[in-house]
């Protein structure tokens, strides 16, 4: 599948300088670049009711009451609009650090009377409404500005003075419900658990004992899973990811072990599964000491000082009973339905596995589809950095070790692919919503990158093994029509019309 031809030494040296400049951009970015507040005291005050506005739901409209207020200047020449605010407009104007959480559903500029900034008893407050448009959190800053009340300038008057008011104004916008994402867990489980039955009924024990007997692809696969995968996540997010929210998602991606989509990939592409399903089992096992200690080495780049990761290992431990029991179903049928299994083997399994595939692809990018808005160039080409990276190095890794091509792929796919759903866990665990679904596009956007790459491998395979096939069959008719050329024999399968066509007239 892939054709490695680098040198070892070219590699490592490779290796290095990226970490190493990794590490240096890490000290440089290290330390965040926060806007201190201002010392300035201003006599005006905008009061937000309510301070923060948390948790809104998608599509919903929500107001903010807003209250300007002037205490006066200090000095012996107070400005024109104190002096005569009837000269003057007073409009605050709103805007936000991005354009795709929120929206307003009525105008961004609201204007205050200045009856309504006098007002003792704040009763001439102003509503702002908003919708949430899609999960993820925003700052609203307003800024007044005072421009002057002549009726023909109105629309394109400059403004006197403009005055901040009221800045970092937060807002989050969660999901409406989460149904969907239910319904595509249990229908994953469901087909999942079907296919690896499937699985269970082609494995092969004494081949599964060998693997672990000569562990040689099961230690490549483990150190190319729990080395390489999270120093190179952590280097890409560091280097390509500006948000250190969305750096930890791609990091908690890259600690995390391999999945059983690894496995069905491995199938499909003709790899060699007893190994896949190997190597799976002991990086389920390996990931309850390694993940928490990845991300206790590298998680404070990214974190808060003091923040604690919770490592899902209730969900690790449910992962590996769903990789570990049908398997057992299906050595059971192997062991006592002999002739089920080979149905099952020759007739189901493959086509089911592809059937799976995009099945669940296709039902995951539909329960995603609200989110893809957030969506952009820097984090798919992190994934697709992240992906390529780890296809090369598994495959090359096991090149290096003298393996043969079935378990190249086999190491590539475990390499490059992880448990996503333990990503989504302990991002959910460690994070509340919605930070933990932004943290997660760096992971949604390896996901994507990962299965285009692997559909278009399986297209590749299957032109191959179509072309194959049919030179083949090309093969088999000469040699066949050889043999009737050269003894006179005649095959009952060929008619008069076609030995004439090929038998020289002359």
């Amino acid at each position: 599948m892939l054709c490695i031809m680098w040198s070892a030494n070219s590699s490592s040296a490779t290796c290095c300088s990226f970490l190493i400049l990794v590490l240096i951009t890490a000290n440089c970015n290290g330390q965040d670049n926060h806007t201190l507040p201002s010392t300035e005291t201003s006599p005006w005050l905008l009061v937000a009711d309510p301070p923060k506005l948390e948790r809104i739901t998608e599509m919903s409209p929500y107001t903010i009451n807003l209250t300007l207020t002037y205490n006066g200047e200090h000095g012996d020449s107070p400005p024109k609009y104190a002096t005569s605010p009837q000269a003057f407009r007073f409009v605050v104007k709103v805007s936000m650090s991005n354009h795709q959480t929120v929206a307003f559903r009525n105008n961004q500029e609201i204007e205050f009377e200045w009856h309504d900034i006098a007002d003792a008893n704040n009763n001439g407050s102003k509503n702002l409404e908003i919708t949430g448009q899609v999960i993820g959190y925003v700052s609203l800053n307003f800024i007044l500005d005072i421009l002057p009340a002549v009726a023909h300038q109105r629309n394109d008057s400059i403004a006197f003075e403009s005055i901040p008011v009221l800045s970092g104004y937060l807002v989050t916008v969660v999901r409406a419900s989460d149904t969907l994402d239910t319904v595509f867990t249990i229908i994953m489980v469901i087909m999942a658990a079907l296919n690896l039955i499937n699985m269970g009924c082609a494995l092969d024990m004494a081949i599964v004992k060998q693997n672990i007997i000569r562990p040689v692809g099961v230690i490549v696969g483990f150190v190319s899973q729990f080395t390489f995968m999270p120093l190179v996540s952590f280097g890409v997010a560091r280097l390509l990811i500006p948000d250190s929210l969305m750096g930890f998602g791609l990091l908690v991606i890259g600690v995390c072990p391999g999945g059983i989509a690894s496995n069905f990939w491995t199938l499909l592409l003709d790899g060699d599964v007893n190994l896949s399903i190997t190597m799976t089992f002991v990086s389920s096992l390996a990931a309850m000491g390694m993940m928490p200690l990845w991300l206790w080495l590298l998680s404070g780049f990214f974190l808060p000082e003091g923040s604690s990761v919770q490592v899902p290992y209730v969900n690790m431990a449910i992962s590996l009973i769903l990789l570990t029991f049908p398997l057992g179903i299906g050595l059971l049928i192997r062991r006592f339905k002999l002739s089920l299994a080979e149905f099952l083997t020759g007739k189901i399994l493959k086509k089911f596995s592809v059937f799976f595939i995009i099945f669940i692809f296709a039902l995951g990018f539909y329960s995603m589809s609200h989110i893809f808005i957030l969506m952009d160039w820097i984090l798919l080409t992190a994934g697709l950095a992240v992906t390529v990276s780890g296809f090369l190095f598994g495959a090359l890794f096991a090149w290096i070790t003298r393996l043969g091509r079935p378990q190249i792929i086999a190491v590539s796919l475990e390499t490059a692919m992880q448990n996503a759903n333990i990503a989504f866990v302990l991002l959910k665990t460690t994070l509340p919503t919605p930070y933990s679904d932004i943290a997660a596009l760096p992971a949604i956007a390896q996901i994507i990158m990962t299965t285009s790459i692997l559909f278009i491998f399986l297209g590749i395979n299957f032109f191959h093994k179509c072309s194959q096939k049919k030179c083949m069959e090309k093969e088999k008719v000469k040699e066949e029509i050889e043999t009737i050329s050269s003894s006179g024999y005649r095959n009952k399968g060929y008619c008069a019309d076609d030995v004439t066509t090929v038998v020289n007239p002359l």
